[in-house]
């Protein structure tokens, strides 16, 4: 039988949807999540401000450490023990805004991926956590773009070929307008308040050859705080007058740059060579306005500290055959670091008289890392990932070296159910001193030196997922890790003693932490997010600090529960929600008050004080934290393409989380009695609503 069919020329869209939960089951790595940046952009924004990593503190095992912060506090480690890339260059300051924002550009990030143990061979440097960022890489075929204005600040983001199927470009911009704010309403006041952030990211891509790929993407971005204050009029010589201000600033920025060319050999070996730049810094300056007889003088003042590294690395990943996935690569990194340089000038009726430049000087340093893995197949339901990772690092007249096991292995019950474990080693050569109890941008980086060792960590875990329906993906997890080598102040130091130096200023001790975390990830269908729970403690041990007795450390919390939900009611309208909560941090708080007279033989007999005495380290609790957020946008098509409106309320009942407890004293009206009382200082305390206006064409 002849049949006469007519032809069609184009076919309609056909979606092709993968499964990414039984992807996560098959694959031996444990303790790591990979987020799919459209549930990322769907979670409440703070201020309007969408932030990736917001919601990585959603995840168990994972938590910021204060209310509003972007600080990454995994498994019992600081922020600073997490290696953070932005297309494979380490950011050493992730933080705008003191810490309520991250700089990670919602509009320009296509992937995240944060592994919190049974690390692979190819990653090492930190103790805790890996969260690899992966910003787009461009459109190679059409054009598109986004802009978008919120209460803080505005967003514009563009990509589109550069030549059509051969090359292209990924751009975005963002800037807070604080400063245009703050400076419309102070322009009668004499004292002035400045400040801003933005970021910038691009991306290249060009295709050479089948074979060749070539990648250029940066990243700038700045935070600036100014103060201007105490305004006189000073007399010069000249019987003029002049109209001063003191002013006083801190900014901090992150510049990085990288070029990676990838190149395919033939069906078996594929490789990757990186050129990365990476460089961070953070200013303090002060200029202040005084006469000395009769004559005006003003003298400035400069601080800066930061961290610059110069790296190459190449990468070589050959498949023998499907059982085998053999990687392997070396990597060679230049580490200049800056102390802490004080530059200080005084300058008299416009004549320089002082100039000095006070601190050390340039620190540089090399690290080398090699490694080697292999993730293959023992049987149809063994599955092992092998590797060891060799790093040393040349200090001033030695040298530290480690070699670091990595194992990890899958057993497939069924075709859903898997049973993994890993062990991971990992070694740290570089230290963050904080300066306060808070993340903050005036923390000094500084490498091992002779007196000051590696950090060490070597953790286990065990655990069980259960893929339902192909939409769901139940997790269970315990692990164990051990700390040595980790570094804080001794109880009498600070970071403005100049007494000693550094070295000496500091303790080393151990810590270890352990815990248990549950999780429940939808990433399909009309509902999707997930359900988290931690159960953890985590201890730390100093010889010189609290008499040697073990105690826990200042972001250990037993319980997290962490909510996230999105929801897509119509073509329209979809909407997010979050829930979050903790065990209060652990605080240290004096127990006793007590008078001290001075002593008849001082000098100045009416220095009499107040002493506190404190018996123990971070023996108390904060109240506990608990907080919900919600958002919803509205979408509607347009001839050009599309516009959204976000609206949303943070701490959606009002609750008053402990941002910082203090002592107050106050009297009694009728006793005359001093009655003291523990209290907290708020930083929400009410509902925070929020909007922001999107366009995409």
């Amino acid at each position: 039988i002849d049949l006469s069919l007519h032809p069609l020329e184009e076919l309609s869209e056909v979606a092709v949807v993968g499964n990414e939960s039984s992807g996560q089951l098959m694959s031996t790595r444990t303790s790591t999540i990979n987020l799919a940046i459209d549930q990322l952009k769907n979670v409440p924004y703070f201020l309007g401000e969408a932030d990736v990593v917001k919601g990585i503190q959603l995840l168990p095992g994972v938590q910021s450490g204060g209310e509003g912060f972007s600080g990454l506090y995994v498994r019992g480690g600081g922020p600073d023990q997490n290696l953070v890339l932005m297309d494979d260059v380490p950011v050493y300051n992730v933080d705008h805004l003191l810490g309520f924002f991250s700089i990670f550009n919602s509009d320009a990030v296509n992937n995240v991926t944060v592994i919190k143990g049974g690390f692979p061979a190819r990653y090492g440097g930190r103790l805790s956590s890996v969260v690899d960022i992966r910003m787009y890489d461009g459109n190679h075929t059409i054009f598109k773009g986004s802009a978008s204005i919120g209460l803080i600040s505005s967003n514009m983001a563009l990509e589109g070929p550069i030549i059509k199927d051969k090359s292209s470009f990924s751009v975005s911009f963002r800037r807070t307008y604080f400063d245009v704010i703050t400076g419309l309403y102070q322009l009668s006041d004499a004292e002035k308040t400045r400040y801003y952030f933005y970021d910038f990211n691009s991306k290249l891509s060009f295709k050479l050859s089948p074979r060749d790929k070539l990648y250029f993407s940066t990243y700038a971005g700045k935070d600036n705080y100014q103060v201007s204050y105490n305004e006189q009029t000073m007399s010069l010589t000249s019987n003029a007058q002049k109209l001063t201000n003191d002013e006083s600033g801190i900014s901090w920025r992150n510049y990085i740059a990288a070029t990676r060319w990838t190149h395919i050999f033939g069906e078996k070996v594929f490789s990757n060579l990186v050129l990365n730049y990476s460089d961070y810094r953070f200013d303090i300056t002060q200029t202040q306005n005084y006469v000395t007889d009769g004559l005006w003088n003003y003298s400035d003042r400069n601080y800066f500290s930061g961290i610059r590294d110069y790296s190459a690395k190449i990468d070589v990943d050959y498949t023998p055959s499907p059982n085998h996935y053999i990687r392997t690569g070396t990597s060679f990194v230049r580490h200049a670091f800056y102390p802490g340089i004080d530059i200080y000038s005084s300058q008299v009726q416009e004549v320089a008289v002082v100039d000095t430049t006070y601190g050390g000087k340039d620190v540089y340093r090399s690290e080398l890392r090699a490694y080697i893995e292999d993730d293959f197949h023992i049987s149809s339901k063994i599955k092992l990932n092998l590797g060891v990772h060799y790093s040393a690092f040349f200090a001033n007249n030695s040298h530290y070296w480690s070699l670091e096991p990595r194992l990890s292995a899958r057993y497939l019950f069924l075709d859903n159910v898997a049973l993994k474990m890993a062990y991971s080693e990992m070694n740290q050569y570089i230290h963050l001193l904080r300066t306060a109890s808070l993340n903050m941008p005036t923390d000094i980086w500084l490498p091992v030196s002779n007196s000051i060792e590696p950090m060490q960590a070597k953790q286990f875990a065990v655990g069980l997922e259960y893929d339902l329906w192909h939409s769901y993906l139940f997790s269970i997890e315990g692990y164990y890790k051990a700390f040595d080598n980790i570094i804080t102040y001794k109880t009498s130091s600070g970071f403005f003693d100049s007494s000693t130096d550094w070295s000496d200023k500091l303790s080393s001790g151990t810590g270890i932490s352990k815990g248990l975390e549950l999780m429940v990830h939808k990433k399909t269908g009309k509902l999707s997010g997930w359900v988290g729970y931690t159960y953890s403690k985590s201890t730390n041990q100093f010889d010189d600090i609290n008499n040697g007795v073990s105690y826990p450390s200042n972001f250990d919390r037993t319980h997290y529960l962490s909510v996230y939900a999105s929801y897509k009611f119509s073509k329209n309208i979809d909407g997010g929600l979050t829930w979050v909560f903790g065990t209060g941090n652990p605080i240290t708080l004096p127990e006793t008050k007590y008078y001290a007279p001075a002593l008849p033989t001082q000098d100045n007999v009416l220095n009499s004080k107040y002493n506190e005495h404190v018996s123990n380290r971070n023996t108390y609790r904060m109240p506990n934290f608990h907080r919900m957020d919600v958002g919803v946008n509205f979408n509607k098509d347009k001839s050009w393409g599309r516009r959204i409106w976000s609206v949303g309320v943070i701490n959606v009942y009002g609750r008053q989380n402990p941002f910082f407890l203090y002592f107050s004293d106050s009297e009694d009206q009728l006793s005359g009695e001093i009655q003291r009382s523990l209290k907290q200082f708020s930083l929400f305390p009410i509902p925070i609503p929020y909007v922001r206006y999107t366009i995409k064409f």
